[in-house]
């Protein structure tokens, strides 16, 4: 919601949008997930098959970073903080 009540534009920032903006995207949500568990379980598949995964580098270290994203906040880690360089 906007601070100054003067700004608020209807439709847009009153409570009854912005819940089902939330309504909304948690359903884009849970569809998102499912697709990818799919998506997640096709390549189990091909491994366990011992086919190709057909993955370029980029598409492996984004699944590496999503899961290393997905377990930290499960376990309520926060991020890292990354060292300084040693000059």
């Amino acid at each position: 919601m906007a601070e100054n009540s003067d700004r608020r534009t209807p439709g847009l920032d009153d409570d009854d949008s912005i819940a089902g903006m939330r309504r909304r995207h948690i359903q884009l949500a849970m569809r998102m997930q499912a697709l990818g568990a799919l998506g997640l379980a096709e390549l189990e598949a091909k491994v366990a098959a011992g086919e190709a995964l057909n993955l370029s580098a980029e598409d492996a270290k984004a699944l590496r970073d999503a899961g290393t994203r997905l377990e930290r906040e499960a376990l309520g880690e926060k991020e890292p903080i990354p060292k300084k360089p040693i000059n």
